[in-house]
């Protein structure tokens, strides 16, 4: 319990420590973050995000319409009352 306390303090730690190095540590005249961002900003990575937008809303497509065939019940519409003394 208390190792697992430790780790999860430790992980804390040097996600705070990459978060910060991130922000406000400059690589260059810029932090990383200005620097994805201006990478970000161009036309290939706006084309790459369209491009993986339309994905997943193909693929969400096609999920949710396997979801919805899986879920149809493809028996018949009336099978009739249930007999009490069927064999078994």
């Amino acid at each position: 319990m208390i190792r697992r306390l430790v780790e999860s303090v430790i992980g804390t730690v040097c996600l705070a420590c990459v978060g910060y190095v991130y922000f406000f540590v400059p690589v260059g005249q810029r932090t990383l973050f200005e620097h994805t961002m201006r990478i970000a900003a161009t036309e290939p990575a706006q084309e790459l995000g369209r491009d993986a937008a339309t994905t997943a809303h193909t693929l969400e497509a096609h999920v949710l319409g396997e979801i919805d065939r899986l879920t149809t019940d493809g028996g018949v519409s009336d099978a009739g009352p249930l007999r009490a003394n069927a064999p078994r």
